[in-house]
């Protein structure tokens, strides 16, 4: 069969970080391998790679990067049978859905189905909400190769775990959820033959902080903990699988080799659970004397790292990584199912800065369950962090995900009563620190709780510039080097690069 696989653009504000990240898409990279490796034939339309510098906005009002949504559906082949689009973030559902509303009218017969973290946790309503045929829920590989068997066949989905879907008569079915896989080395390397790597290299805005060519990786999948505010308990179960760690150094060999990288962004959920695991990795890294770095941007556990697995860390290449407590109040961390000890955290943290690694840190305030006493708590936990030489604190306000456990909570409660696209939307805000904040929390108000988180980030960069007054030299002199020293310096770049690339759009056009 004829498969299209779309991963569509990405709202981008200035002042949101995590939107100006710009990194091949490593899921529909799997995703689109597990179908070539059935026989079908793929093609990819990825927007954010094939136009990483085009801004345009949707509906006036946020400003979005990649191909507009006609030149989206101009590359679509027009022999396709099947369409897939990938939409990870809940905040994104808008534009995507609006998308699929026009790919339907141009392909009316085709099949339609939606895979990703929204996906997994808004499975009927984005049915109800989007002319889908079909929806594939949690990890992707096995599914989508079951689900396109039945499309060719022509056999009812019902038996097709992991499948949500609409029936002859329009009828929404929810199938069960299919089991974890569990060789996980058996899955194919992602398919980035069908991607624009080089692209992606020049546009220089990866997860983590810039060392060089980079290439997204995954060396594990899952998380072993239920916190109840993430969707990895329900897109992942709580079960983490590690893959072989000599077949992790060969994939990377493989990249080196083909694309010239030599800096690997892992964004494992949780990375380093088991010590032995990362020290057998590093191990394997020295012992081909690879000249690399690596990054673990998307937040670890500290609990697997003390000095002597930091120097294994650092030895091998490991340049920065992050860790997630979310909260500095005990009492928070335990009403959130958040398992961190903040002060075998800090010893951690303390081990790796002295083995030379950089190190972040997450925090989220405004949980349905946060006081005044416990904000002070995670104000006092980021002094902290900027006194001890963490090189970034990543604050942001809590948002409630789709069927999350937190989520279900304040729906219980009504406080979440309609998922309209103001819900949507404050979903995309909560990271933005230009842009008032939506408040799930009866103590604080939304312009309360967009100072407090705002405040906070000021606290942390207050004293990480005067605690070492070169750093501002630092920053100035990477942003006009092809590195970053760190993620903060990187962040500023990407803020730079982007506002420039704007601005001088705007002037163009004018």
């Amino acid at each position: 069969m004829k498969v299209c696989l779309i991963e569509p653009p990405k709202f981008v504000s200035l002042t949101n970080f995590v939107s100006t990240i710009s990194m091949p898409p490593i899921g529909l990279a799997y995703i689109a391998a597990a179908i070539r490796e059935e026989g079908h034939d793929v093609s990819i339309v990825d927007a954010p790679g094939s136009a990483p510098r085009n801004y345009h906005t949707f509906n006036g009002e946020v400003r979005v990067r990649g191909l507009t949504q006609e030149q989206i559906i101009e590359r679509i082949p027009s022999d396709v049978q099947i369409i897939g689009l990938g939409c990870m973030f809940t905040s994104h559902w808008v534009y995507v859905r609006e998308l699929v509303g026009k790919i339907r009218t141009l392909f009316p017969s085709k099949h339609i189905l939606l895979g990703g973290e929204h996906a997994t946790g808004f499975p009927e309503f984005s049915l109800e909400q989007a002319p889908l045929d079909s929806v594939v829920m949690g990890e992707g590989e096995e599914t989508i190769a079951q689900l396109l068997e039945h499309i060719e066949k022509g056999l009812p989905l019902d038996d097709v775990a992991g499948v949500a879907y609409k029936d002859s008569k329009g009828l929404i079915r929810v199938n069960s959820r299919r089991k974890r896989m569990k060789n996980i080395d058996s899955i194919a390397h992602p398919a980035w033959d069908l991607f624009d790597i080089q692209q992606y290299n020049e546009v220089n805005q990866p997860h983590g902080s810039s060392q060089g060519k980079f290439m997204p990786m995954l060396a594990t999948r899952g998380c072993p903990f239920s916190c109840t505010f993430c969707t990895s308990p329900n897109m992942w179960t709580t079960e983490w699988i590690p893959r072989d760690y000599n077949l992790v150094v060969d994939e990377m060999q493989e990249y080196q080799d083909k694309y010239g990288v030599t800096d690997f962004q892992f964004e494992d959920l949780t990375a380093i659970v088991r010590s032995d695991w990362i020290i057998g990795f590093c191990d394997e890294i020295l012992k081909r004397n690879m000249r690399i770095t690596f990054q673990l941007p998307a937040g670890t556990r500290s609990e697997g790292i003390n000095f002597e697995v930091a120097l294994k860390l650092k030895a091998a290449g490991c340049h920065e990584f992050s860790f997630a407590p979310e909260s500095g109040d005990p009492r928070i961390l335990k009403a959130i199912k958040k398992k961190v000890s903040l002060p075998k955290m800090f010893d951690s943290a303390r081990s790796a800065l002295k083995a030379g690694i950089n190190v972040g840190c997450f925090f989220i305030i405004g949980f349905p369950e946060d006081d005044y006493r416990s904000v002070l708590r995670t104000y006092g936990a980021i002094i902290q962090c900027a006194l001890i030489g963490f090189t970034n604190v990543n604050l942001n306000a809590y948002s409630p995900q789709p069927n999350t456990e937190s989520f279900q909570m304040l729906q219980r409660m009504g406080v979440i009563t309609d998922f309209d696209d103001k819900y949507l939307m404050s979903l995309f805000t909560f990271q933005d620190f230009g842009a008032k904040k939506v408040s799930y929390n009866s103590r604080f108000g939304d312009l309360e709780l967009s100072l407090m988180v705002n405040f906070g980030a000021l606290l942390f960069y207050v004293i990480y510039f005067l605690r070492k007054p070169y750093r501002i030299i630092q920053l100035f002199s990477d942003l006009v080097s092809e590195s970053s020293s760190n993620k903060s310096t990187k962040m500023a770049k990407s803020l730079f690069k982007d506002a420039f690339t704007i601005i001088k759009g705007k002037l163009i056009k004018s």
